[in-house]
Parts: C-alpha cells; structure tokens; sequence
C-alpha cells in the first residue's frame, strides 16, 4: 500500500512514533513534517523521547502545550528509579576499536559538514590559483602574496591552538561544575532522607514506625520528589512544561502530588522559578514540627545535621544559575570564534604554496579538528542543553537525576521500616 493511501490509524501510530506519545497529526501535513525532522534529531540524542525541546515562555507553554507533552513529561517524572533508562551521559569505553566506531555523540557528527565545505572552497581556491600560478613564469605579486599570508597564518595558527585548548579547559571546568551540582542536589535530599529515617519515631514493640512518623515520611518524600521535578523544570526547557497550571493540575489526579500541596504551590506569592525555596521551606518546617511534636526523635546534632543540609541543598540550586549566567564574557567568546573562523579561511591560501592540491585535505583535518575544538567548547557551555547547537553531542539526560532522586526519597525509610528483632531492646 502507497503512502498515500494511509487511513487515520496509520497516520495515528506514525506519528506517536515520532513523538514518543499519541497523537492525531494529519499524514504528511506540516506539523508531520515537523514531527518527523524533531524525531530524526530526537533520534540519536541521550534523551528521554517524547519531551517538548522547543524554547518557549512558560506563559505561551500555558497555552500552547498539549496534552499529550504534558502527560509524557510527567511519565519521565514518575518512576522510582531510572532502572532500564538512558545513562545520564553517554557511556565511555576506552577500548580503542570502540571509540573509532563510535559516531553519534561526537563532534564529527556536526563537524563533518563544516569540514566539507572547507574542503570545497579549498579546492575551488586551489583550481582558481592554479589558473593563474604558472610554474614558467614567476609572479612575484602572487607568490609574495601567498607567502605573507602564509606567515601570518602560522602566527595565527600557535595563537589559535594556545587560546582554543584554553578554552576548551574553562568550557569542560564549568560543564562539569553543573554536573557536581546536580549531584550534590541529589545527595542532600538523600541526606535529609536517611537523617528522617532513623530518627522516626517508632512503636517500642514492633520496632515498626508510628502511623504519624510514617506520615511525615511519606509527606517529606513526596515533597522531595516534586522539589527535584522544580529544579529542573526552572533550570531546563524540555522540563518547563512541570510549571503551567494544568501540569501541577494533572500531577495531582496522577498522584505525583497530593491535592493540599498543589494549593500551597498556587497560593504560594512566589515565581514558578522560586517554588523550589517555597517546597525547601516546606521540607525544614515538617521538620520543625516533627520535632515538637516528638514524632522525630533526636539532638542538637541531629537538629544541626539536618538544617546544614538544607542549607546546601538551597545552595547548591542557587549555585547552578549562578554559574551559568556567566558561563563566558561575551569578549571572549567573540575572539576565540574570531580567531578560528580566521585560521580556516586562510589556510586554503597559506597551504597552496607548499602543498598545492593536498592543501584540500589539510583543510579538512584542520577544520575538524580546530572546528570540533570550538563545537565541543560551545556545547560544553550549554550542559542543561537549553540551546539548539550541535544537539547530540553532549547531552546530560536530567531526567536521570530526577528519577534517581525519586528513588532516594523513599530507599531509606523503606529500608529501615522494619528491623532486626532485637535491635530496639
């Protein structure tokens, strides 16, 4: 059967394999085409699929937002555990015959293009020189010409190779800082669960926890869960969606959120950016009356330990775009895009004059490499990946933190719910 004579069912599926969700888009109209180029890019990228990678204002994602996006994001927020899902980043092999098979998720999957068309304008430079540069016949305009540029050039190629691998060091300093934060957000949450799982009140016979210490669990948990979801949907765009209204609407009827903590978050006097102080405040405040209310049990030690890690905890978030909105001095990034761009287009002319037609393949290596020194440095400046440059090379699936910090709101006191026997006599 031809692809014109698809019925809706068929167009139906087809789309819902582009998308990662269900949806009735038209076979072949302009949002199936759209669909179907979002899904090729999608397709070998480190992502949760079916995620909403436009960059759109939280007032026009209240509008404009699907359904269907809604509920797939939601589907990524919910799991306990990420067992089974994509890697946080793409995995690392050292086994040399590996790497050099590898092609998604490097910087010659974009750099290619750039490298051709290098190579291009070098061999029409060259075709165009070559017309002209007759060996007989000395041209000492033309050769002194090629000459200068040619020692200019390699001023400018030592110049170049310093700055850019500079560079690439402060692009991979901060990329890696995000990271370490994102960690260090996970592992005070779960620092917070474990100081609230031994510390629960408990029944003396049973050793089991008491039905008001299991609420307060089970509260904090759940906050813990939604607090990560926040911080991402402020830091990230395919997570923005978590913001609108009938997101936080349709969490409650899944049961990601409980009705009262929905109507805190909207009479709450806060930015949807800030609703992640609001739930930390939440968090600290549980506790304080966990603690008077002698469902919590413990010191001034246990008291200290647990405000501490609140207070990374809100640290490490405000941390994260504190280091972003000056990820790089718009100067700097300017030379160095300069600098390379300058190398490139002089070497056809600075390598004719010794290598005459191999000066199309040199090109091509140093644009590859020089250009993929520039790629990686710009994707390693964007790690949330809120940028359309280069998708694929670098992405850090923050789905993974999430859904690993869901796993760690409930690891502890699950696993401390019943003891040994005798541990409590």
């Amino acid at each position: 059967m031809g692809t014109n004579s698809l019925n809706n069912d068929d167009a139906y599926y087809d789309a819902e394999s582009f998308l990662g969700y269900k949806s009735k888009i038209e076979y072949g109209s302009v949002e199936w085409l759209k669909a179907r180029r979002s899904h090729k890019a999608r397709k070998s990228r480190n992502m949760d699929s079916g995620l909403h990678t436009h960059d759109e204002t939280l007032q026009e994602l209240e509008t404009e937002a699907t359904d269907e996006v809604i509920e797939c994001t939601i589907d990524k927020i919910i799991p306990l555990s990420n067992d089974g899902g994509r890697p946080v980043i793409r995995r690392y092999h050292p086994q040399k015959m590996w790497l050099w098979r590898q092609w998604y998720g490097t910087v010659f999957q974009h750099g290619t293009a750039t490298a051709v068309f290098y190579m291009v304008v070098t061999a029409l430079i060259c075709l165009f020189l070559k017309h002209f540069d007759i060996p007989e016949e000395e041209d000492q305009v033309l050769d002194g010409s090629l000459k200068a540029i040619n020692q200019v050039w390699k001023f400018v190629l030592t110049l170049t190779t310093f700055l850019l691998t500079f560079y690439l060091n402060q692009s991979y300093t901060l990329w890696r800082q995000v990271y370490d934060l994102s960690r260090a957000l996970q592992g005070r949450t779960n620092d917070i669960g474990l100081l609230l799982a031994t510390h629960a009140a408990r029944d003396e016979l049973t050793g089991e926890y008491t039905p008001q210490a299991k609420k307060l669990l089970e509260d904090v948990a759940m906050a813990i869960r939604l607090l990560h979801a926040m911080v991402y949907a402020s830091k990230t765009r395919i997570y923005r969606v978590l913001h609108t209204n009938r997101a936080i609407n349709r969490m409650v009827e899944r049961g990601v959120i409980s009705q009262e903590i929905s109507d805190a978050l909207f009479m709450v006097n806060v930015s949807p950016n800030n609703r992640v102080y609001a739930i930390l405040g939440w968090i600290v405040i549980q506790f304080r009356v966990g603690v008077k209310k002698g469902v919590l049990e413990g010191g001034t030690g246990f008291e200290e330990q647990y405000l501490a890690n609140a207070l990374q905890l809100r640290s490490a978030y405000a941390t994260i775009s504190d280091v972003l909105d000056a990820r790089i001095p718009l100067a700097y990034g300017h030379f160095v895009q300069v600098m390379v761009d300058t190398l490139l287009f002089l070497a056809p002319l600075a390598c004719y004059k010794e290598m005459g037609l191999f000066s199309v393949i040199t090109v091509g290596i140093l644009s590859t490499f020089f250009g993929g020194l520039l790629d990686l440095s710009k994707v390693m400046l964007d790690p949330l990946d809120n940028e359309d440059y280069c998708d694929g090379v670098i992405d850090m699936n923050v789905g993974v933190f999430i859904r690993e910090a869901n796993s760690g709101s409930i690891q502890f006191y699950k696993g401390a719910e019943v003891l040994p026997s005798s541990w409590l006599q």
